[in-house]
């Protein structure tokens, strides 16, 4: 490579924004996908939970058939594991996924759940 091509800038065609998140399971779209998907299911185990326990739940992520949760709250965190079956039936019911794992993190701090 000569220093003539390090320094020409590459054309690249401009694409709107409805291009870029419609890439699909790559880059942007890919990604809000990927977010609503992980809002759907937390909206309904929000639902599932004791309503006392909900506010301080979130999922966290989706891996490899596991589901993370997370909340700041240690007992809250024993509740759930000891109602991970329940659970874990209730979302593969609603999302026809195999989530074959529950993990509940303890965290100091999660997000509020939007309205």
């Amino acid at each position: 490579m000569d220093a003539d091509e390090i320094d020409r800038p590459r054309s690249r065609k401009a694409r709107s924004v409805g291009e870029i998140a419609a890439t699909g399971e790559r880059g942007l779209g890919g990604l809000l996908a990927r977010a609503r998907r992980l809002d759907r299911i937390d909206r309904a185990l929000a639902a599932a939970l004791d309503p006392r326990h909900a506010p301080h739940v979130r999922v966290a992520n989706v891996r490899d058939g596991k589901l993370i949760l997370a909340t700041p709250v240690a007992p809250i965190a024993q509740r759930i594991k000891m109602e991970a079956p329940r659970l874990l039936e209730t979302l593969r019911r609603e999302f026809r996924d195999d989530f074959s794992q529950l993990e509940v993190m303890v965290t100091p701090d999660i997000p509020a759940r939007a309205e």
